[in-house]
């Protein structure tokens, strides 16, 4: 029981939390209800704050952690990983954009009306001014500059610095604002209750859940079969052999974690030491093919349920976006949605109660998307073998 209580540390909090939550709101009296309402506004300002810092300090660190080393195969696992996220980012968009208007249709409450109740908040706290150093895309594109910048550089000093930067950064995000993301989701969860519409969200949203694990395994089916028909093998015994790494990262909900399993896996695989040594510890910080999936569904969902208009257009800026994203999440729980948080606000419009909202339901599926992220890089190692063997063939 103890270890499965660490296990699932944060996941448990949360499930406690939404049930918290949802008594405040019912049970009892409006102050009070204000109160957790408040809390959550003023967290939701701090987190804003922190999000600039995080895509500084997470994507310097990414970038100037894979060097100059490696030189093609590196460029070639990046552009493949990525690759693979945009491709499964469009592919859901197109799924969810047709199932949805099914599955979520006549729902019997205004989703969007419900978060934005207005008079929720003690007055004080809307006076509370928390503005963030520098907003988003320019905090993306110093983060590029300056870790390129590095590489190219081979600044030890300033490396130094960003190395210090990232985890000051790390130990703020894991010891205030994951801690604090119970209270966040109680206040969330009070409001929802206090509309007295909550049985009815939580049944559209848990159809959500349906959709995001089928749209992770028919991703990491289709990643293995590029996988087998490069390596001319059966894609299902292929999938069959990374079943111990897809179970261990749904029970874990960490990539870094179950390394040493995956890497067990690729081998059975058919993959060298070499590459294997190179590809996965790489892929477990940089391919987050599940969280993204996850990512981009939530995403379609609340636009769906608060009328937001949907389209394709203003949805390829969002997912190019979140596809480098991605970089900065590696390590830290609820990492990938945290730093998707500031492009849905500044490219979506999102605030911060659907924000709140996104954070919830991906915390509630986050173990399935790290088994299909871990899943993954197995299939990304497979194909980077085949390169990296038919590169030896012609030099020698």
């Amino acid at each position: 029981m103890k270890k499965f209580i660490e296990k699932y540390n944060l996941l448990i909090k949360i499930f406690f939390a939404v049930i918290l939550g949802c008594l405040i709101g019912q049970l009892l009296p409006d102050m009070v209800v204000k109160i957790f309402i408040s809390i959550n506004v003023l967290i939701g300002k701090l987190m804003n704050f922190t999000i600039p810092l995080i895509i500084i300090s997470f994507i310097t660190k990414g970038i100037t952690s894979l060097g100059k080393s490696s030189g093609k195969l590196l460029l070639t696992t990046v552009i493949i990983t990525y690759s693979f996220m945009i491709m499964a980012s469009c592919f859901t968009y197109f799924i969810t954009t047709k199932a949805f208007p099914i599955i979520l249709n006549n729902t019997p409450y205004n989703f969007h009306q419900i978060i934005n109740q207005p008079n929720y908040t003690v007055d004080f706290v809307n006076n509370i001014s928390l503005p963030p150093i520098i907003d988003v895309f320019s905090a993306l594109i110093f983060a590029f500059v300056i870790g390129i910048g590095i590489s190219m550089t081979d600044s030890r000093g300033l490396k130094h610095l960003c190395l210090e930067f990232y985890e000051i950064i790390n130990l703020f995000i894991q010891q205030v604002i994951i801690k604090l993301l119970p209270l966040y989701v109680i206040g969330t969860f009070a409001k929802l209750s206090a509309s007295g519409q909550f049985v009815n969200i939580l049944i559209t949203f848990s159809k959500l859940f349906v959709i995001i694990v089928l749209l992770h395994l028919t991703v990491l089916f289709f990643q293995f079969l590029i996988a087998g028909i490069i390596f001319k093998k059966n894609p299902f015994s292929l999938i069959k052999n990374i079943l111990p790494a897809y179970f261990s990262a749904l029970a874990t909900q960490s990539s870094v974690a179950v390394i040493p399993v995956t890497m067990q896996c690729t081998k059975k695989n058919g993959v060298s030491d070499d590459v294997n040594n190179f590809v996965i510890p790489l892929c477990s910080t940089i391919h987050l093919t599940g969280s993204i999936i996850s990512i981009t569904s939530c995403t379609i969902a609340m636009m769906y349920v608060t009328g937001m208009p949907i389209s394709f257009v203003n949805m390829i800026p969002f997912m190019l976006n979140i596809g480098i994203l991605m970089a900065a999440a590696p390590g830290i729980p609820c990492g990938a949605i945290l730093a998707a948080t500031g492009a849905l606000q500044t490219m979506l419009g999102f605030d911060s109660a659907m924000i709140s909202m996104m954070i919830t339901l991906h915390v509630m599926q986050d173990g399935f998307g790290t088994a299909c992220n871990i899943s993954g890089d197995i299939a990304v190692a497979m194909i980077i073998e085949k390169i990296h063997q038919t590169r030896k063939e012609k030099q020698s």
